[in-house]
């Protein structure tokens, strides 16, 4: 009999279920195009700001997103956004997707293009994280 077990740890159990689902997309939807990367912001060799996100089948996820406070106003994140979509059309992505929350930066991605589909509230603080979507 099949018992549930709470973990502290979790690289064995995320392998067997990413391979699991990796095992039944691929079953259900063929062979599927998955390439991660970054697009960085440096002044010198620091790196003062940047974006990591993934390209799934034609889909772009922007996981990550940050710019140190005295580069921020500048066009920079601009120019990264630009950037990484660029990148993600280069491996076939024709959407972009990515969630943020109320205090972060949802008026920027607007200004990017970027369109609402979801929002959750209810998070400390009154904040509410928002779904947004493009695209490409």
């Amino acid at each position: 009999m099949a018992k549930i077990s709470v973990e502290r740890t979790i690289g064995k159990t995320k392998k067997a279920v990413l391979g699991g689902l990796i095992g039944y997309n691929t079953e259900k939807m063929g062979k599927q195009k998955y390439k991660r990367f970054a697009i960085s912001l440096r002044e010198g060799d620091k790196i003062v700001g940047g974006i990591v996100g993934e390209v799934w089948i034609t889909v772009l996820f922007i996981q990550f997103f940050w710019i140190e406070q005295k580069f921020r106003g500048k066009d920079y994140g601009t120019r990264l956004i630009k950037a990484i979509e660029d990148e993600a059309r280069k491996f076939g992505a024709t959407r972009s997707y990515l969630d943020t929350m109320s205090f972060q930066a949802p008026g920027f991605y607007r200004a990017c293009g970027y369109e609402e589909f979801g929002s959750i509230e209810g998070y400390p603080g009154d904040v509410t994280r928002h779904w947004f979507t493009k695209a490409l």
